[in-house]
């Protein structure tokens, strides 16, 4: 049986959308994965941008030349009229994508030192869902994540969805291991899943060497799971499939998800502390640098 907790999960509408963007090919998937969810549940967006503070600009480009940190003002003028006009063009093309579709947007422009930070300030004011690109402008490797997005999913409490190719949301893949978290990051599927029209895959990952030495009890543990999990998507009349896999967990997840033509992998976080999320990975974290599909972690409460 569900919570209360889970229950009002379940009832809650996706409302508020962030979306951060910086003019990327990444952020432009973004984008267009957050319109086609917008478009179908009612969402409201917010197109965030960040513009680096000027003295992170100058470390940044005088360090890369050897320079001595002493800019001219006339540079600073450049520099900030470029950055301010560079801003403007990114959000308002934004506004337009999102205008275009009927979809209420509003813009930001904010200045920091970190983007990240930024980012995850504005995620605190009640927003139901960021989607991201998984890189940045200035990080060119296909499907590896940028600093600034690895950043956010390490320290957000809002629910994360980061593009890495085309993402239509047509075929999901939901790792469930019985947790209460990954019931909530099911629950955030199913909720896509019944406005986009999406096919849902449910995912169970056990360890070979368990069920090699316990093959019942993995069984046992495998129904229950399943069992857990079918309650929420029975009630919703959804289509779904069930798979049971034998192995590394991450490995599996890409795996299965490149096979099986999955454009969006959906779990939940370990909920480690910050400390630990930076010394061990959790099968969030190697999901979210192996993939080469997008992905939506719900993250759990961290003390």
């Amino acid at each position: 049986m569900f919570s209360k907790t889970l229950k009002s999960m379940i009832n809650k509408e996706l409302g508020k959308v962030l979306v951060p963007v910086d003019g990327s090919d990444s952020s432009l998937l973004a984008e267009e994965a957050a319109r086609i969810i917008a478009k179908k549940t009612g969402a409201t967006v917010t197109v965030l941008h960040v513009i680096r503070e000027i003295d992170e600009y100058y470390r940044m480009l005088y360090a890369a030349q050897g320079l001595a940190y002493d800019i001219p003002n006339n540079v600073i003028m450049e520099i900030l009229e470029h950055t301010e006009q560079e801003a403007n063009k990114i959000v308002n093309d934004a506004r337009v994508l999102f205008s275009e579709e009927g979809i209420t947007v509003d813009t930001k422009i904010h200045r920091d030192i970190d983007p990240a930070d930024s980012i995850l300030e504005f995620s605190k004011k009640d927003y139901d869902l960021i989607v991201m690109g998984a890189r940045g402008k200035n990080e060119k490797e296909p499907y590896a994540l940028g600093s600034v997005t690895k950043k956010v999913i390490r320290h957000t409490m809002c629910p994360i969805f980061f593009t890495k190719t085309v993402c239509a949301l047509s075929n999901l893949l939901v790792c469930i291991d019985g947790s209460e978290n990954s019931i909530k990051a099911l629950d955030y599927a199913v909720k896509l899943a019944e406005k986009i029209g999406s096919k849902i895959t449910l995912l169970n990952v056990q360890e070979r060497r368990l069920y090699a030495s316990s093959p019942k009890i993995v069984k046992e543990l495998v129904e229950r799971i399943f069992s857990k999990a079918l309650g929420a998507i029975e009630r919703r009349g959804l289509e779904f499939n069930k798979r049971v896999e034998f192995g590394v967990t991450s490995d599996i997840i890409v795996e299965v998800a490149e096979k099986g033509g999955h454009d969006l992998i959906v779990l939940g976080s370990r909920g480690l502390g910050t400390a630990k999320r930076f010394l061990l990975g959790s099968v969030s974290d190697d999901v979210s640098h192996k993939a080469r599909c997008s992905v939506l972690i719900f993250p759990a409460k961290r003390g």
